[in-house]
């Protein structure tokens, strides 16, 4: 017998796609007969997180960002136009139980649609600043599932009270992977400890660059340390010849296997997107976070607050120009590695913060349960 049909909107950002694959997964527990359409956008980085997922339905829409300068409105606008005649069409033929936005551009036009059409519809905002495109769709959603309960604040008066603070959705398992099985998974050294250096699915600059500035020094910790580096698959930030051949860095461009990276890690730097956040305190990983420095609203540094407070992890502010980076970095990052002490109450203090069960609590309000 098949099952209800669900329609999850959003994308363009790992950060939108993941958390909505967390769902997809508690779907399929909840409702094994059940189908999940996913509606992103035509960026390649959608296409890349959402390939390996045969079981599920993808269509790709040509939604546009909002437009930053006014050469980019007439674009926008047809494939906003386009978007909207695509949804309408998508929700007519599909007849969907529920319809989730994911946050993001990707998700409006469905979402809208759904409202317009009296389609149960709900948004995830995972971050502690809801973006544009939520703020813009709260008013025709019947639910807000976020990450944080400071998001409530930032929504309209009106939506404030559809806003139910539940964590981040992560997929199953984030937090079962085995030391062992990562380490031969990875080609590492098990008499070793691993820092383990993320930069979201693209990669970061930034940080690229100071983990290679810094490549001294953590050579000199070779004896103890060893570096698990996903730079993404662009490299941006980092010469073609890095790693050097005598340093103790395992370079690789994409990571599909994060319960494995954090089973390896006994150090995360990394950015302080909202998921990386939930998986850092999910995996109870002491972490140095140096947040995206290009938000207006300083997002990232509000998803890290409660992580920082609470002692599970630091921030390590991002100048951009490596040279003041590794400065900075080295102060912080370098002292971690040498206190083992310090590392275990971190380890503590960041699993105080792991809020579990947001998958199956989003999933229950679309399935109707």
């Amino acid at each position: 017998m098949t099952g209800a049909l669900y329609i999850l909107a959003g994308g363009g950002t790992g950060g939108h796609l993941y958390p909505g694959l967390a769902v997809a997964e508690a779907l399929r527990r909840a409702e094994p007969a059940g189908q999940i359409v996913f509606a992103c956008s035509d960026r390649s980085l959608d296409e890349r997180i959402l390939a390996p997922r045969a079981d599920l339905g993808v269509v790709r829409q040509p939604v546009r960002p909002l437009p930053r300068r006014a050469g980019e409105v007439p674009g926008f606008l047809r494939a906003w136009r386009a978007s909207r005649r695509l949804a309408g069409e998508m929700l007519a033929d599909l007849r969907p139980a529920a319809v989730l936005g994911l946050g993001g551009f990707a998700a409006g036009p469905v979402v809208r649609e759904a409202a317009r059409r009296g389609v149960r519809a709900a948004l995830l905002n995972p971050d502690a600043v809801p973006g544009r495109a939520n703020r813009y769709l709260a008013r025709r959603a019947e639910a807000i599932f976020a990450g944080f309960p400071a998001a409530a604040e930032c929504f309209p008066a009106p939506a404030r009270g559809k806003v139910r603070a539940v964590g981040c959705p992560l997929r199953a398992g984030i937090a079962a992977g085995r030391r062992d099985e990562a380490m031969a998974h990875f080609g590492l050294d098990a008499d070793r400890r691993t820092l383990v250096v993320l930069g979201g699915s693209s990669g970061a600059a930034s940080v690229n660059a100071v983990v290679a500035a810094l490549g001294d020094a953590l050579t000199q910790r070779a004896g103890q340390w060893q570096v698990l580096h996903v730079t993404g698959p662009r490299r941006a930030g980092l010469a073609d010849a890095y790693p050097p051949p005598d340093a103790p860095i395992f370079a690789r461009h994409y990571c599909e296997r994060m319960d494995l990276a954090y089973a390896a890690a006994d150090v995360v730097l990394c950015r302080a997107g909202a998921v990386t956040v939930a998986e850092l305190a999910a995996t109870s990983t002491p972490a140095v976070l140096m947040p995206y420095p290009h938000h207006r609203d300083r997002q990232q540094h509000h998803n890290a607050a409660e992580l920082v407070t609470s002692g599970g992890a630091v921030i390590c502010e991002d100048a951009v120009d490596a040279a003041v980076n590794a400065d900075r970095l080295g102060a912080v990052l370098l002292g971690l590695l040498d206190d083992e002490a310090r590392r275990r109450s971190m380890r503590e203090a960041a699993g105080r913060c792991d809020r579990p069960g947001a998958a199956d609590i989003v999933a229950a309000w679309l399935s109707g349960a």
